[in-house]
């Protein structure tokens, strides 16, 4: 099997779609919400937005309208930029060339011009194929000059026939490259950091992992808060001392497991995001307590699950809702937290204050 070719026009455009909420409201602006008259709700602001990306009034009034509650906040608060697939390519500020200006911006990366960048631009379009030496297929040597990657072999880049399916659940890798599966970094060697696609909006390429409250393992600090999520301690997140969250994923036993510590202390390095056989919630962290006395990492994955909202922020079991600065403290597990707040929810104890020794 053959690997994908970059082809002479656009050897390094980008053209993934980013963004979990899709803005129903840009699709249908003539639509109206159609409320079930037998239900009465208060006139009172606390917005919520709705998984229709729809701002609703408050929680009440988007029952009220059968849909599904993504978090509190008006919907400005979580949408991102929804990008095409269309090929209009722009240079970049960075020196490279988007697919186009939205996913350039999406990026988080100013458009310098209009087409193809300079170095893509003066290498033509004669097919004279080239492997580099990251496995991917150039047009021809200058392509890969270009992108900075040395030639391995003339010719097409080839590589044994995958036993992965073609589903695409991006993953990325701690090596820094997005993944189309987890399967995928696996056959590579390539352990996973996260779910989703890596962030290609200024964050270092270093692996310092940390773990965030949702559970989740991510490569570095600043990839945490670009998901808006905050750390709970530095170091991968360990099973047995997973943060307390309900954030579902899907193993590839058939299973679902409360969140991806879990499903990863169960032996399952293979999931997908949300409950098994149940339509995916958003991607976030804004968590919320359910009238189960659990913690989920979001309103609607407590929806999901069946259960009724009863404020926003962890549930009094989970601890405290601690503020999102960073006051670091040695934990006597030889871990450090952010602040003294986060330990004392992960029912350990400070050994000092500041950085454990040797982190």
């Amino acid at each position: 099997m053959l690997r994908q070719f970059v082809p002479a026009a656009l050897f390094i455009l980008t053209l993934g779609a980013t963004g979990s909420l899709t803005v129903a409201a840009q699709q249908r602006a003539e639509s109206t919400t159609q409320v079930r008259p037998d239900t009465a709700c208060t006139m009172q602001y606390d917005p919520v937005c709705g998984v229709d990306g729809q701002t609703y009034s408050n929680d009440c009034v988007a029952n009220a309208a059968g849909v599904d509650i993504v978090g509190f906040g008006e919907c400005s608060e979580y949408s991102d930029p929804v990008c095409t697939d269309q090929v209009e390519p722009v240079c970049g500020a960075d020196g490279k060339t988007y697919g186009n200006r939205c996913v350039a911006e999406a990026a988080g990366i100013a458009v310098a011009s209009e087409g193809l960048c300079p170095d893509a631009e003066a290498c033509g379009d004669n097919f004279d194929p080239v492997c580099g030496v990251d496995g991917n297929t150039y047009s021809n040597a200058c392509f890969a000059g270009a992108s900075g990657v040395d030639i391995a072999f003339t010719g097409l880049c080839e590589t044994p026939e995958s036993e992965c399916d073609d589903e695409y659940t991006p993953v990325c890798g701690v090596d820094g490259v997005t993944y189309n599966n987890a399967c995928k970094a696996n056959e590579s060697g390539v352990d996973v950091a996260n779910l989703g696609v890596c962030s290609d909006s200024g964050c270092p390429n270093i692996y310092e992992p940390v773990c965030g409250m949702n559970a989740r393992s991510y490569r570095n600090r600043c990839e945490a808060e670009q998901d808006r999520v905050p750390v709970q301690r530095r170091g991968l997140c360990e099973p047995g001392n997973c943060p307390d969250v309900y954030a579902p994923v899907c193993g590839d036993d058939g299973n679902t497991y409360a969140n991806a510590c879990e499903a990863e202390g169960a032996g399952i390095t293979v999931f997908t995001e949300g409950a098994c056989n149940v339509r995916p919630c958003p991607r976030m962290y804004v968590p919320v307590c359910a009238a189960d006395d659990r913690t989920y990492g979001n309103a609607c994955q407590a929806e999901r699950a069946g259960v009724r909202i009863q404020h926003a922020g962890l549930c009094e079991a989970q601890g405290l809702n601690c503020p999102n600065v960073y006051q670091p403290v040695c934990g006597l597990d030889g871990n450090t937290y952010d602040n003294e707040c986060r330990l004392l929810n992960a029912k350990q104890t400070m050994a000092y204050a500041g950085v454990c020794l040797g982190q």
